[in-house]
């Protein structure tokens, strides 16, 4: 039983002031008040420890038996202040969003040291980092498929514009994998603007849109400097952007094959781009 390893009383009734607080976490206007998120699951408890994320709850399922090292860092975090709920399975049933819980769901505080929310970009500095951009895009699995294509293929920071899907929702801390914990995220209100800053620095800045004019990935010559703009999943990047940019590109496809999906293109391009 967790509760006795880890010396806690077992709760046992939903009405827990504590385990309400978390449970409103599903959603994203909770978790904008309360600057919290949700990691379920082993990987992303120890990949939030690992990266130095600041825990305030770990929320146990009271019958899961857990793996030493799991209990040594749940011990640790402990000791640094986080709060250990062990809780009754259908308590946790409640709060976890996975098929298969592991037995431990971890909420962590806005991670602040990698992920800025701004809305003025002019003092920003975007000229040294590996950069890519979302603008509107929508799906938070493709949001957390992106971190994770990007942390693989060496990509400093992403930016997206303020309508693209919550980083911290479950969906996407869930699919990036851990990869929220390990690249920097900025989140602004005006793309054309951060373009425009990035421009500034000598870079290319080029809209991921097929058009004749375009580039063709893996036939121009495209570089680490240059900053690759991704669209909305059925709409791609507004025109505004696109005019904002420096040139377009595009992969080349056979098959008449109209478009691939915004995670898929990703990859391609930030694995060209990283050669």
């Amino acid at each position: 039983m967790n509760n006795l390893i880890f010396d806690v009383p077992l709760i046992s009734g939903k009405s827990n002031a504590t385990i309400t607080e978390i449970s409103k976490l599903s959603n994203k206007k909770h978790r904008m008040l309360s600057k919290l998120f949700v990691c379920d699951g082993i990987k992303l408890f120890n990949e939030a420890v690992q990266f130095g994320a600041k825990i305030k709850y770990i929320v146990l399922d009271n019958l899961v038996e857990l793996e030493e090292n799991v209990i040594f860092n749940v011990k640790k975090c402990a000791s640094n202040g986080a709060k250990i709920l062990c809780v009754e399975k259908h308590i946790f049933d409640k709060l976890t969003s996975e098929n298969a819980p592991q037995g431990i769901i971890t909420v962590c505080e806005f991670y602040d040291e990698k992920h800025t929310f701004s809305a003025n970009v002019k003092n920003e500095d975007f000229c040294q980092k590996s950069l890519v951009i979302l603008e509107s895009v929508r799906d938070p699995g493709n949001i957390g498929t992106i971190l994770r294509n990007a942390v693989a293929l060496g990509i400093d920071k992403l930016i997206l514009s303020s309508d693209c899907a919550d980083i911290y929702s479950p969906k996407v801390v869930r699919s990036s994998m851990g990869a929220i914990f390990k690249i920097e995220i900025q989140i602004v209100d005006n793309l054309c603007e951060c373009i425009n800053a990035i421009k500034k620095c000598g870079r290319r800045v080029l809209a991921a849109a097929i058009n004749d004019k375009a580039l063709i990935l893996g036939k121009d010559k495209v570089s680490r400097d240059d900053v690759v703009v991704l669209g909305n999943e059925g709409h791609g990047i507004s025109q505004a952007v696109i005019d904002e940019c420096s040139d377009m590109i595009f992969i080349p496809m056979k098959g008449n094959t109209e478009s691939l999906n915004v995670a898929m293109a990703s990859a391609i391009i930030m694995w060209e781009i990283s050669k």
